[in-house]
């Protein structure tokens, strides 16, 4: 049996200038998923139109030219239109594939995609069990609805199966097969790139914290972790076999497991692989302090992206944060002391936000001294809890998914807005705060000092984004950041 995978691409338009920072970061997932099938000795190829950029008749040509079995597509939020394209095209084309969706956006929709696309399943939740399940059930050797956590047609009738439980043993995966991908194009968000190549490695899923805006559901709030001397011998994999030099951590919130962090920063340090390689990760400021920041810096934690989101306390208690400011101003000290590189991601238009919240949370994030900071424009995903309010109170302004981007450049396009403020608002509100943000002195001068720590193109291409932005910023239609 032959099956591809696709990494779709997704509306670069809507970024504006934006989308010149837009690289493609490593679809972990999906590589654990081809690994998984490797192993069951299925023939595995992948297309990553993110890095490829094709259009659609582009990737139903490879498509033609593999004839496979199965055609699997991850499926978020901003690249559902091309998900659904691709799947019309090869179904189209040969009706006898077999097309299954994954990801979050396919599990949040899974009756309506089944009801109005070319789609044979859809995968909910985690699908490193059920799909290997499905490719059984075609040859025959097993039903459908004996498989977890996945929907499909049955005689023009919908059936959803209960839910998979949550993979708890997270070492019985296979490292991912990233040799199948075109991992010397993947980096990590703006300004996250310090060496190259570099992927990504989870030491944990899920998280058990219940912010508003987060997607993660089902099995996503399931904590899970994986054994850290497991994760010390993928850093060592990823070096030998792929010569990776920077890895990010994608756990929700690093060292949510305090034991296991310690764990693998000592094994980190007692293999030297810090010699070797440098690494980032996002956590939650009120699991830092001196102790754990140390040891992170000793084993080659360069960088550490903080889910801040606003400077107002009333906007962090209504989005569910369970922390305070406090804590935040005590974690971004102890991590410049440590010698950790700081990033604050902010959220603009947070539920119950006003103006004069928003700008509290501009003068916060200069008052931190961060070395980084980004702004995103709130967006309801779907699988937050953000997302079903408001669909349950009519809120909803769009279901135009390629516009649910957190830099949209267009004010008639966000897809949400909080009832104090203007589509125009937001947007000027986040022009305003990487301007002010990126052009403080000191931010310029550090960076300058500092330039070996990112990526000359990087420094390059923010600089002349955030100078156009200055001359444009009256016009709230100029494609900026």
């Amino acid at each position: 049996m032959k099956i591809t995978l696709i990494n779709p691409a997704m509306n670069f338009k809507v970024f504006g200038s934006f989308a010149r920072f837009m690289q493609p970061m490593p679809p972990l997932g999906l590589a654990y998923l081809a690994a998984i099938l490797e192993k069951k000795g299925i023939d595995v190829a992948v297309i990553d139109n993110f890095v490829a950029k094709m259009d659609v008749p582009g990737i139903l040509k490879l498509i033609k030219a593999r004839k496979p079995d199965v055609v699997g597509i991850s499926c978020l939020t901003p690249s559902a239109p091309e998900v659904y394209a691709i799947a019309r095209a090869v179904k189209e084309f040969d009706s006898s594939i077999t097309v299954m969706l994954g990801n979050i956006h396919a599990s949040v929709f899974a009756e309506d995609i089944l009801k109005h696309e070319a789609v044979d399943f859809v995968v909910r939740g985690e699908g490193e069990n059920s799909v290997p399940e499905i490719l059984d059930a075609l040859s025959g050797s097993k039903k459908y609805e004996s498989i977890a956590g996945i929907s499909f047609k049955k005689n023009g009738v919908i059936v959803h199966t209960p839910d998979s439980e949550p993979l708890h043993d997270l070492d019985s995966l296979p490292f991912p097969a990233w040799h199948l991908f075109p991992y010397h194009h993947y980096g990590m968000l703006p300004f996250m790139d310090i060496k190259k190549p570099c992927l990504s490695i989870v030491s944990s899923r899920g998280c058990p914290y219940k912010c508003v805006f987060c997607c993660l559901f089902g099995t996503g709030t399931v904590f899970r972790t994986r054994n850290p001397y497991a994760v010390a011998d993928e850093m060592e994999y990823l070096i030998k076999k792929f010569s990776v030099r920077q890895l990010g951590f994608v756990d929700p919130a690093f060292a949510l497991s305090r034991k296991n962090a310690v764990t693998l920063c000592e094994e980190i340090i007692k293999r030297e692989i810090h010699k070797k390689l440098v690494w980032i990760c996002e956590t939650r400021v009120d699991l830092m302090d001196n102790d754990i920041l140390s040891l992170m810096k000793k084993a080659g934690c360069r960088r550490i992206l903080y889910g801040i989101e606003s400077g107002s306390g009333d906007t962090l208690a209504q989005s569910k944060k369970q922390f305070k400011k406090e804590e935040v101003i005590r974690a971004i000290k102890a991590t410049r002391k440590a010698g950790i590189e700081t990033s604050g991601l902010f959220m603009i238009g947070l539920p119950g936000e006003t103006k004069k919240m928003a700008e509290e949370t501009l003068r916060f994030s200069k008052e931190l001294n961060l070395d980084f900071a980004k702004f995103a424009i709130t967006v309801p995903y779907p699988g937050s809890k953000l997302f079903e309010d408001l669909k349950k109170n009519g809120s909803l302004i769009s279901r135009e998914w390629d516009q649910y981007v957190t830099f949209n450049t267009d004010p008639r396009k966000l897809v949400y807005i909080p009832g104090s403020m203007t589509p125009e608002e937001l947007i000027r509100l986040q022009k305003t705060a990487h301007l002010t943000f990126y052009l403080q002195p000191k931010l310029i001068l550090r960076q300058l000092w500092n330039i070996r720590s990112i990526s000359c193109a990087d420094l390059f291409r923010g600089l002349h984004t955030l100078l156009t932005y200055n001359i444009n910023k009256q016009n709230l239609h100029t494609n900026t950041i």
